[in-house]
């Protein structure tokens, strides 16, 4: 044990990670760095074993060059389409969050848009063993997290609901430690009176064409009701018996 760590284990079909890092000393930078890559570890199962077809919505998106006018661009174009494929496609409708929160993880990803802490970790992480669990230990300074989850008889979405509940831990504390001005005024400026639709979400990226602020980009779609990355969340509807976070503060609408 280290007075200071972070510490992620699991393993459950073609899912595999197994890390310890020391990071005794280290500077919250440093720190946010690790839990951004933990997050860029970890999400892409969080959405694969949701419910939800990723290869078809990855199919589906064609962006035609990069940055937030690409994406406006794409949603002004396909927003119905869209609207009207998904409905069609996922074979659970309560699964539609899911299905929004990838479709926009991903298209801010295929634009080369930063809408988290994406940075890789100079710490080296010691082999973390796998039992039969998915678990989660950070501590550093005055924060404590500590997630864990038994894979005994376990359920897909089960795993998606473990997963994505650390996701939503190391995404937020990321953005705490990354030392990233927290625009929250802007992100609320920008949100005002506008309610959950495609619609509104090409008005709110066209406001933040000149922002290159990780956090308020993903802010202003989370409090919009489109939140670009795997949480409890998005699963609450199709799984009732998965429980989303209480946010502090903001809350998104929908």
């Amino acid at each position: 044990m280290y007075d200071d760590e972070i510490i992620f284990s699991g393993k459950y079909r073609d899912f595999s990670l197994g890390v310890h890092y020391d990071i005794t000393g280290k500077d919250e930078s440093e720190v946010s760095a690790i839990l951004g890559h933990i997050s860029s570890r970890i999400e892409p199962y969080a959405f694969g074993f949701s419910g939800i077809d990723t290869k078809a919505i990855d199919g589906y998106i064609r962006l035609d060059g990069k940055g937030i006018p690409a994406v406006h661009k794409y949603l002004e174009e396909n927003s119905s389409a869209w609207a009207k494929w998904i409905k069609g496609s996922i074979k659970n409708p309560a699964l539609l969050p899911a299905a929004e929160s990838y479709f926009f993880n991903r298209l801010l990803e295929k634009a080369g848009i930063g809408f988290k802490v994406s940075r890789e970790p100079s710490v080296k992480p010691a082999n973390e063993e796998s039992g039969n669990a998915i678990a989660f230990v950070g501590k550093y300074k005055g924060w404590v997290a500590i997630k864990k989850m038994g894979l005994d008889k376990a359920k897909d979405y089960e795993v998606s609901g473990i997963l994505s509940g650390i996701n939503f831990t190391v995404v937020n504390k990321a953005f705490d430690f990354a030392g990233i001005e927290k625009k929250d005024d802007l992100v609320q400026s920008i949100t005002r009176g506008k309610r959950k639709s495609y619609g509104n979400a090409v008005a709110c990226l066209k406001e933040l064409e000149s922002e290159n602020n990780p956090y308020v980009i993903c802010k202003v779609l989370e409090t919009l009701g489109y939140r670009p990355y795997a949480s409890p969340h998005m699963l609450t509807d199709a799984y009732p018996d998965i429980k989303p976070p209480k946010v502090r503060g903001r809350k998104p609408k929908g």
